[in-house]
């Protein structure tokens, strides 16, 4: 026999209802930092790209020079 831990009526009913209708839409700061944090994240990716292409060019030139 398992024991249950008596709850009170309001307890219960506020442990049912659905969490989603306590969803509060995001601030304008929140906003603004995820707004931030994607664009920092795409100008490191740039910067990523960006030096990578600029690897694989001299690389690439360094080649067809001693080729020559």
């Amino acid at each position: 026999m398992t024991r249950t831990k008596k709850e009170s009526s309001s307890v219960f009913f506020k442990n049912l209802r659905p969490k989603f209708l306590d969803w509060e839409p995001p601030t304008e700061e929140a906003k603004a930092l995820a707004v931030k944090a994607r664009q920092d994240a795409r100008d490191a990716e740039l910067k990523r790209v960006t030096d990578l292409a600029k690897k694989r060019d001299v690389e690439k030139r360094s080649g067809t020079a001693r080729g020559r």
